[in-house]
């Protein structure tokens, strides 16, 4: 006998669905029972001689009489009784033949049904190709086994949920789009859903799912046992992530909520392999026309399977012979060498893997290229002088486009994909900032409020900001406007030099050693100026923690840290802002002129500005939101991979208009329409998706923190046919109170009446 069974006769009256009713009914026995007492008072006998010859017939029938009224009491007594308990709803154990002829089962019953790309792989099983086409199966065979009218059913998807805030993609909790069936009794409409669930090409979110199943479980009181089916295929992908605690506690609130009314559906096939592309981008960050550019492809293997071909395409033409390759979890990132590049614009490089494996979904990935035929930059001097090189945005001019030969018009040329705009501080005013990709600022003295406002807008909507300091700098007026609006990774606390006739500082640049990613270049390069290079100068910086800046390089005070930072690179919206807090020219620092000077110059500069692809390469589940700043010539419009139009809506905010997708649900390439050309948009499948290798059942077991639950294959195990609770004795007592309401008519009428002679 079950648990719900055991508690019978405890003060709790667990065995009945709602125990008011119970105790209403045995309440009101007693008025029967109060009526026959009533109707029993004694009275005064008055000898009447004419009753005499009445009361010697009733004596003769007595003993039936009495009888009589004691069936009677008794029968209104059961109708009482039995009409509380049918309002209660008792309930019994469908391991006794009896009850299960007489019950109805009664239950709330709520399946998590896993649907991310991974359980699209094809088993090809008899009735099911797919993981998927399995769960649907098996969930419908479920509901099958369930009574119409008296059980309910809640049927949830287990794929990741995704949502667009700004630029970036955050992962949000199960919401209404996860919920596919909310509580229905309605079973031929839960299988029809069940039918109709369709494949999605995101993640799997176990943990949020269940956390679902938990919640909506817990808001439905009507059904007192609770069942909960989960049909997931035991990869490692779907079970060992980043949300495994959570994924415990959720297991623990499953114990509270479901008992040991668990059962997980093992879905997966012993022996499963996959390959993927998992990343694919350009090795340095920026590809320009200028020079040549190698793009890096990541590509694993989970499991054992058989040689897979390599394509690659730019613009959907072939670069050569890929080779072949079987790839595992330790293989390196694969090299591109041979695309070449000789227009700016939007590019897509796609890597593809020909293959014999089950589930393809991953076997491609694209990447739209934004090629920067031209870098536009503006540099802002603030030092007043007309001599060749005498300020520090002429040496910043030189660094990023150096002239290689005279122009017929008696200019001389630069081959540099950066094309620089020198200007005065004074011309700033005239200047439209978004028309450049990163503005420097050297050695200028202060920024009025509003040219502060027009420069933050510009980081914040992707710009890069570069700030080198100086003579010309007024600490105060950089403390109290650029500061607060976050142009600033810090206060600037007092200028620092070194004596005359003493060394000045060194950075702490090691060739060897650990270095910052925007430094990548100089990796391993021995004397190349930034270990050697003298700061005679420079701008103490007190480092504001809420600014996350990262530092690049620090002061050496001959072997000794200073702590002050040479270089900082922090955040600010979309775009990016760099500090040197030390000239651009040789006034305060001889690193001008050392030969990795331009070098450095540049990749402070690419590492920082946005290449502005970002919209363009998405993944599965995300909005497209087209940028404020692109030119449209008409309402843009989308097109899928199929062709079919996206609906993209308007929106508003922060007294900018801008155009958004609904979630894109299918990998692939899409057409953005501007009006005057179509932009391609890449949507690729999540990359922590892709291991299929099954974990074993203890594995997950303890993944939900070794709770009690029943961990079965890929068919319906037979205790599914004979459940341990849930049969509602309900309905059969009604039919019996009324019997006994038809038999104390029946009987009243009878007994109130003689019968003629």
């Amino acid at each position: 006998m079950n648990s719900v069974i055991n508690s019978f006769g405890s003060n709790s009256v667990a065995w009945v669905i709602t125990p008011s009713f119970f105790w209403i009914g045995m309440a009101l026995v007693g008025v029967p029972i109060l009526i026959h007492i009533l109707n029993r008072r004694r009275y005064r006998v008055v000898a009447w001689a004419a009753m005499e010859y009445l009361l010697a017939a009733l004596r003769k029938n007595r003993r039936r009489l009495k009888f009589e009224q004691l069936l009677l009491l008794i029968t209104r007594c059961a109708i009482l009784v039995m009409l509380g308990l049918a309002l209660a709803r008792p309930m019994g154990c469908a391991e006794s033949s009896i009850a299960a002829m007489a019950g109805g089962r009664t239950g709330l019953h709520v399946f998590v049904i896993d649907n991310s790309y991974t359980m699209g792989y094809e088993a090809d099983r008899l009735k099911a190709r797919t993981h998927l086409d399995q769960a649907r199966l098996l969930g419908k065979q479920q509901i099958d086994q369930l009574t119409a009218g008296g059980e309910s059913v809640i049927v949830i998807s287990a794929a990741r949920t995704r949502r667009a805030t700004g630029t970036a993609l955050e992962k949000a909790e199960p919401s209404e789009a996860n919920i596919i069936v909310r509580s229905t009794y309605d079973l031929d409409a839960a299988k029809s859903a069940i039918d109709r669930l369709e494949p999605s090409y995101g993640g799997t979110d176990m943990a949020n799912a269940l956390q679902l199943a938990v919640r909506l479980a817990r808001e439905e009181t009507r059904q007192p046992v609770k069942h909960l089916y989960v049909l997931t295929d035991f990869t490692r992908s779907a079970w060992e992530t980043r949300d495994a605690e959570m994924l415990k506690q959720v297991g623990r609130e499953m114990t509270a909520v479901f008992g040991p009314h668990v059962r997980v559906h093992d879905l997966g096939k012993p022996g499963q392999w996959n390959y993927a592309v998992l990343d694919l981008q350009p090795e340095g960050k920026l590809v320009t026309t200028k020079f040549h550019t190698d793009f890096l492809a990541e590509i694993k293997g989970y499991g054992s399977g058989s040689d897979a071909m390599v394509q690659w395409k730019w613009d959907d033409q072939l670069l050569g012979d890929g080779g072949r390759l079987r790839p595992d979890t330790t293989t390196k990132a694969q090299r591109q060498t041979k695309a070449n590049v000789t227009e700016g614009g939007q590019h897509v490089l796609s890597v593809t893997l020909v293959d014999d494996e089950k589930l393809k979904v991953d076997n491609t990935r694209y990447r739209v290229i934004e090629v920067a035929s031209e870098l536009k930059v503006l540099i802002v001097e603030g030092e007043r002088s007309t001599g060749m090189l005498s300020g520090s945005g002429a040496f910043l001019d030189l660094a990023l486009a150096p002239r290689r030969e005279m122009s017929p018009g008696g200019t001389m040329r630069s081959d540099s994909y950066v094309a620089p705009e020198l200007i005065s501080d004074l011309e700033m005013n005239n200047k439209v900032f978004g028309d450049y990709r990163a503005v420097i600022m050297a050695n200028v003295s202060a920024l009025s409020a509003g040219q502060a406002d027009q420069i933050q807008k510009f980081v914040k909507q992707g710009g890069t900001l570069m700030v080198f300091l100086g003579e010309q700098v007024n600490p105060d007026a950089y403390n109290t406007i650029m500061l607060p609006r976050g142009l600033m990774p810090g206060k600037l606390v007092a200028r620092k030099a070194v004596a005359a006739d003493t060394k000045g500082f060194t950075m702490d640049f090691k060739p060897q050693g650990a270095i910052h990613p925007m430094l990548n270049a100089f990796r391993g390069e021995e004397k190349s100026g930034l270990d050697t290079a003298q700061v005679y100068t420079y701008y103490q910086v007190e480092l504001d923690p809420a600014a996350k800046a990262e530092v690049v390089l620090k002061y050496l005070s001959g072997d000794k840290e200073t702590n002050d930072p040479a270089i900082t690179l922090q955040s600010l919206g979309k775009g990016r802002v760099v500090l040197v807090s030390t000239t651009a020219s040789p006034d305060w620092t001889s690193l001008p002129a050392k030969p990795a000077y331009p070098a450095l110059v540049h990749e402070l500069l690419s590492g920082s500005v946005d290449v502005g692809d970002a919209w363009m390469n998405l993944e599965v589940g995300a909005e497209l939101v087209v940028p404020a700043g692109l030119r449209l010539s008409s309402v843009p419009t989308l097109l899928d991979p199929t062709k079919k139009p996206v609906p993209i809506e308007a929106v508003t905010q922060d007294g900018q208009t801008f155009y958004r997708s609904k979630p894109l649900e299918k990998p692939g390439l899409y057409q953005l329409s501007t009006g005057a050309k179509v932009v391609p948009v890449a949507v690729n499948v999540p990359s922590d998706e892709a291991d299929v290798r099954l974990l074993p059942p203890d594995a997950v077991k303890k993944a939900l923190g070794d709770i009690d639950v029943q961990l079965v294959g890929d068919e319906l195990p037979p205790s599914a046919l004979a459940k341990e609770d849930g049969l509602d004795f309900g309905w059969p007592l009604m039919l019996i109170v009324l019997g006994l309401v038809a038999a104390e008519c029946f009987m009243a009428m009878r007994f109130g009446h003689y019968r003629r002679q």
